[in-house]
């Protein structure tokens, strides 16, 4: 079985596609789980998303948990030198989500033997994780909403950490952040007359002055809120021409998603000092929204038990992570956990042109999420 799920994770990582396009992987997700007989099986959940359901074995189940793995990829253009590298240009499964994927087709092969008497199990392939769309879609889908949860669990293989080590984090695991794209839309004019333009650029600098202004307490008050001017774009390498429009982008990171929401005005009202000067037109756009996910303290002794019991080292992080995690949605639906699993000291990193999953942490990720189904089923 091991091996079958290694050959599946190379292909998938052969064949990836970005955030929202996950048709093909979706597919092949949905007939790789028609193999281990789930009772049912729903397709373009949340767009692209698929869900495998195991009943309990004697149709009376009195509790529900769901575990999820991710389908998209990056845009990043891989340079792993391995032999199943990606074959379409500039895509690359840069974060692992191809072997969460083989993971949670490992779990499908223990649900096929009815080991839940008492279980009602969910294995959720969820789209768009990498924009923090995903989450959210698959919530607002009628079909999802109808399934009651009492629990939610995924895990993230970390580099980094040495190998198949559990990373468990109580409360904040992973920041809240968004993105905020400002527009200026002016007129452009001859270099020669610019008077008879619109000229934005005066107005972008006040607007990078004022945000390292009032950003810079959200910033003092948590080491791990981050405020970062990510892009300007405006113009181009001409010298005729005095521009007239141009775009900003901030991203905005915190563990809470209060001191973020703070943040987030904090640009807006910049913005509605900038527009009364700006004789051009201003808009505000919030994109790539991320919840902080803040896991279940219960969630995370079940993940301790099911760790001990397995013989994993387990490093309890002092610290949650800056970076974001679309699973903490799912916590408007009920209970979430989310831990990591240590890929190893000297793996490439997340999101590099050279990272590879590891694949020995196929079969510890699945012998974890049987310990867990175990307890949830005792």
């Amino acid at each position: 079985m091991l091996k079958d799920l290694v050959n599946l994770r190379k292909e998938l990582h052969q064949h990836p596609e970005l955030s929202g396009r996950e048709e093909q992987t979706a597919k092949r997700i949905a007939e790789e789980l028609s193999r281990y007989e789930p009772d049912e099986i729903f397709e373009e959940i949340g767009g692209t998303g698929v869900i495998a359901k195991f009943s309990s074995n004697n149709g009376s189940a009195t509790k529900a948990i769901l575990f999820r793995a991710e389908l998209d990829a990056i845009a990043v253009q891989e340079e792993s030198g391995t032999e199943y590298q990606s074959e379409d240009e500039g895509v690359m499964h840069g974060c692992g989500h191809d072997g969460h994927m083989a993971i949670l087709i490992g779990l499908a092969h223990v649900l096929k033997n009815k080991m839940t008497p008492d279980l009602d199990v969910y294995l959720l392939f969820q789209p768009a994780e990498e924009t923090g769309e995903g989450a959210a879609r698959v919530m607002a889908d009628e079909r999802f909403q109808r399934i009651e949860l009492d629990h939610a669990y995924a895990l993230h293989n970390l580099p980094g950490f040495d190998e198949k080590s559990v990373l468990i984090k109580s409360d904040v695991f992973a920041a809240a952040s968004v993105g905020m794209k400002v527009h200026f839309k002016g007129k452009s004019s001859h270099a020669a007359y610019p008077e008879q333009g619109v000229n934005p650029s005066k107005h972008i600098a006040e607007f990078i002055r004022l945000a390292d202004v009032k950003l810079d307490h959200f910033r003092s008050k948590n080491s791990l809120n981050k405020a970062v001017n990510t892009y300007i774009r405006m113009g181009e390498p001409a010298f005729g021409i005095s521009p007239g429009s141009a775009e900003l982008g901030f991203t905005l990171r915190s563990p809470s998603d209060e001191e973020l929401a703070n943040a987030v005005n904090a640009i807006r009202e910049i913005g509605g000092e900038i527009d009364n000067d700006f004789q051009g037109d201003l808009k505000m756009q919030k994109v790539e929204p991320f919840a902080a996910t803040i896991n279940s303290e219960k969630g995370i002794e079940t993940v301790k038990k099911a760790a001990m019991e397995s013989g994993l080292e387990i490093t309890e992080l002092k610290q949650p992570f800056p970076w974001s995690e679309d699973f903490g949605e799912f916590r408007k639906k009920c209970p979430i956990t989310l831990f990591g699993l240590g890929a190893g000291r000297d793996s490439a990193a997340l999101h590099s042109e050279t990272y590879d999953f590891n694949d020995q942490l196929i079969e510890t990720g699945v012998q974890l999420f049987r310990a867990i189904l175990e307890h949830h089923s005792s």
